[in-house]
């Protein structure tokens, strides 16, 4: 498993409910709460970070966090050193 510490920082206040950010994202990291109205972050250590989930909500209430320091966004291309 990789661990990571990537965050998506949420603000409930903001949110007005429109699914845009729950529709955005591709990896099902995002998940929709119909019984309480608001996104559900599932399953964070797979977000892709594309930003479309933050990019979409109009109300500023998402923001995503990358763990750049992580393993899982670390790039080695040792056929180039």
């Amino acid at each position: 498993m990789i661990r990571t510490k990537h965050k998506i920082e949420y603000s409930p206040e903001k949110c007005v409910g429109c699914q845009l950010c729950y529709k955005a994202c591709f990896v099902d990291v995002i998940r929709w709460d119909a019984e309480k109205k608001r996104p559900v972050f599932k399953y964070v250590s797979d977000c892709e970070h594309c930003f479309y989930c933050e990019a979409v909500c109009a109300k500023g209430a998402i923001r995503v966090v990358p763990d750049y320091a992580s393993e899982h966004m670390g790039q080695h291309f040792e056929q180039y050193a």
